[in-house]
């Protein structure tokens, strides 16, 4: 796959060197002009065997694309996770943002609503995961050439589960590993049972941080899900959501969910990397590498259809339009560098991690756990981390999360309603802007 309207370099055939068999047709050519191009990245690519560290994979890139196509210069600043995105906007809003980013939908298609972004509207779609697809687009455009997905799940550790005698109550031999909420519960209680001091599982509800496990959680429960398909209302609050609700708020005074109402994300992690806690709700293949000295097991959300959807990670470059036509063109042939040329698109994948967005690239790790988790993707949910008012929702679900968990919330309707009705609010207000 590739695109079909790039830079073309229409350098003297004394220039080219035998190169020009190499060289992507495109809309525009520009002689021997150089043009110079800004990438900025946070530390995605750190999965590489030759460069571990995200800064040296992304020198090495670029050299190699400088070294197929000399007349593009490519400056690169590296982004941390702290301060990037605060970088990003003050960027953005003194006209010195880059040309390409590496980054995820829910900043970039907010970038695209504004208008700030190049679309890709030479890519075949049709090549690619179709929920990928529809979380990196805006207005039937792509913005987002989505490389890599990723489902967020929970997992298990199994080294902990065969101590207490508790593994053969896992649903690792079942269709899909797929369990209802009633043999998830049977398991937790037993996790309890064979040793106190042990936490089955936290539902943290702390902060925002690692939000999407908890919503995962209680969406997958009864068969709800936080909006719509069509990603325009919020239904949580529906039977389904409801009843998933009140499930929490009466199996967490016993203790099977742990102290998740003072508990955040990281609090979470850490008890489940310890030991001290069976079972974590937020997973990922990213987050498995940090696991490497525990035996742990991918498993779905209970689900009481026993047909569990995904929260999931979609991540890939960007194309902004900073006025220069040259400047995008050079910019998505950079971008199709990084994501179709023969040796470093792969590579670059498997840099990163996660699963192929390419519906004909599969079965990219060895690894039974990863190849299990790669099989999710048809079954990923309705992608709404692009919602307008997204941002004003989450500080919203953790406090009303946290009461429940607390018992300081008694009628769970009238407060998961509230929630609705605030939250609706704040998209449709947004919309409108």
């Amino acid at each position: 796959m590739k695109l079909k309207k790039l830079l073309t370099l229409a350098l003297s055939s004394s220039m080219l060197l035998g190169a020009v068999a190499n060289v992507i047709p495109a809309a525009t050519a520009f002689a021997e002009e150089e043009v110079t191009i800004t990438y900025w990245n946070f530390p995605n690519f750190t999965n590489d065997k030759e460069f571990t560290a995200s800064e040296d994979y992304d020198a090495a890139l670029i050299k190699a694309f400088q070294e197929k196509y000399p007349h593009i210069k490519v400056e690169y600043q590296k982004l941390d996770f702290t301060d990037g995105p605060a970088k990003i906007e003050t960027a953005i809003q003194s006209k010195t943002n880059p040309d390409v980013i590496y980054d995820a939908p829910g900043r970039i298609i907010d970038w695209a609503s504004k208008g700030y972004l190049s679309p890709f509207s030479e890519v075949d779609t049709a090549t690619l995961n179709e929920a990928a697809v529809r979380a990196s687009s805006f207005d039937g455009e792509l913005y987002l050439y989505p490389q890599g997905i990723a489902p967020f799940l929970m997992a298990v550790n199994t080294d902990l589960t065969d101590k207490l005698g508790v593994t053969d109550l896992l649903p690792l031999e079942a269709e899909g590993r797929n369990w209802n909420v009633e043999e998830f519960q049977a398991f937790l209680e037993a996790v309890q049972k064979a040793d106190e001091s042990v936490i089955p599982t936290v539902v943290y509800a702390k902060s925002q941080a690692g939000d999407q496990g908890p919503r995962a959680f209680v969406s997958n429960l009864f068969g709800s899900w936080i909006t719509n398909d069509d990603v325009t209302e919020y239904i949580i609050n529906n039977e389904a959501g409801v009843k998933a609700l009140e499930w929490i708020k009466e199996q967490a005074p016993k203790g099977i969910l742990g102290q998740g109402a003072a508990l955040e994300a990281k609090d979470a992690l850490e008890y489940f990397k310890s030991g001290k806690a069976a079972l974590t709700i937020l997973a990922s293949p990213g987050l498995r590498a940090q696991w490497s000295d525990l035996n742990t097991k991918f498993l779905p959300f209970p689900n009481v259809d026993k047909a569990p959807k995904y929260e999931y990670l979609v991540a890939g470059p960007a194309v902004f339009d900073n006025g220069d036509e040259k400047k995008v063109e050079a910019a998505k042939l950079f971008v199709d560098f990084l994501i179709n040329d023969e040796t470093w698109g792969k590579r670059t994948l498997l840099a990163t991690g996660n699963f192929s967005a390419k519906k004909d690239e599969t079965n990219l790790y060895e690894d039974e756990e990863l190849a299990f988790a790669e099989t999710l993707s048809s079954n990923f949910g309705a992608y709404y981390n692009t919602i307008p008012g997204y941002s004003q929702m989450r500080p919203l679900w953790f406090p009303m999360l946290q009461g429940i968990l607390s018992g300081d919330i008694s009628d769970v309707k009238e407060a998961v309603d509230a929630f609705v009705e605030e939250a609706q609010a704040i998209y449709e207000e947004e919309k409108g802007n």
